[in-house]
């Protein structure tokens, strides 16, 4: 279909540099399956735009509300991410009439009132879609001009103690976790969906897992978060990330997300291990291995020989069978 992206750019205040990851965010799955493209719909980015909403909203009250405890924090972001309030910004923005792409029989103001619509999910989408096309701190700059200020800027206190830095701390780096490793994912793995990259994720983010990326800290890892930092909780390797993304934010905002994530893959990840499990599980699900080569893993049909030999290189011959 012919569309114009400065339709939507105009109306949200950014200029997306790939456009068709801003049109992808505009693809509700009926839509998509009405045009005979399944798998070309805005869920896998909605499903990155909740954590990426779950960390601006996070990383916005650490900064500016440090006088609440974690539990009041977690209580006011849960409230300001109401799906209510996502609905609202939709429509405020002028989206709300055209957009999302829909092929739904109920109208778009019946639909505007039930939960977890389609102007909910397409908010997160197009925050995903930011952060992808545009990075971290620009979808963070968007979501607090247009949904966070707006609510809490006029109720904020001039307070600078933490109530509780430890657990505050915890509280900034489970969402930046979450984040870091969805975001990650969603990169690696192209075409997944949001409930397989959930289960994909899990061991990933275990505690098991996250014990043994303690392990992997060295003393210089140690000695630069507690420099900046009251001594970070040593058996919390959330606290730790939240830390490490506090120093890279003090060097420069804009990239401290994409540095923090550069910074666990380097020393804590195994990405062959990744993909191996990743597809192990897909394999267990029934995905065909012709699929997971060419759509997963990115060989394209002339280059499919290379990528099958890639494939059993990271799954072991004894195992896989052709």
């Amino acid at each position: 279909m012919e569309w114009k992206s400065s339709s939507v750019e105009d109306k949200i205040g950014i200029q997306f540099k790939n456009s068709e990851i801003l049109f992808l965010c505009l693809i509700h799955p009926s839509y998509a399956e009405q045009i005979n493209e399944p798998e070309k719909d805005n869920e896998r980015l909605e499903y990155l735009g909740q954590t990426i909403l779950d960390l601006v909203i996070t990383d916005y009250l650490y900064q500016n509300c440090p006088y609440l405890p974690a539990s009041k924090l977690i209580a006011l972001r849960d409230k300001v991410e109401e799906g209510e309030k996502l609905t609202s910004l939709w429509f405020k923005l002028g989206l709300g009439e055209t957009f999302p792409f829909l092929a739904l029989k109920d109208e778009r103001h019946r639909l505007r009132v039930k939960r977890n619509n389609p102007f909910e999910k397409a908010l997160k989408a197009l925050l995903g879609g930011i952060h992808i096309d545009r990075g971290y701190s620009q979808a963070y700059n968007w979501l607090n001009k247009q949904l966070i200020a707006p609510l809490l800027e006029r109720h904020l206190k001039n307070i600078k103690e933490r109530s509780g830095p430890d657990k505050q701390l915890k509280f900034l780096g489970d969402a930046l976790f979450k984040a870091i490793v969805t975001d990650y994912l969603y990169q690696l793995l192209p075409y997944i969906n949001p409930t397989r990259l959930t289960k994909i994720s899990k061991p990933i983010i275990s505690k098991d897992k996250q014990t043994e990326y303690l392990t992997k800290l060295t003393q210089e890892d140690w000695d630069l978060i507690n420099q900046e930092n009251e001594k970070v909780p040593s058996k919390s390797f959330p606290a730790v990330v939240g830390a490490m993304y506090l120093h890279f934010n003090q060097e420069n905002a804009k990239t401290a997300f994409r540095k923090t994530q550069e910074w666990w893959l380097t020393n804590c990840v195994d990405e062959d291990e990744v993909l191996h499990d990743a597809i192990a599980f897909l394999l267990k699900d029934n995905i065909p291995q012709k699929w997971i080569i060419r759509q997963v893993m990115g060989y394209e049909s002339k280059d499919y020989h290379e990528g099958r030999e890639r494939f059993h290189e990271l799954m072991d011959n004894s195992k896989i069978k052709n």
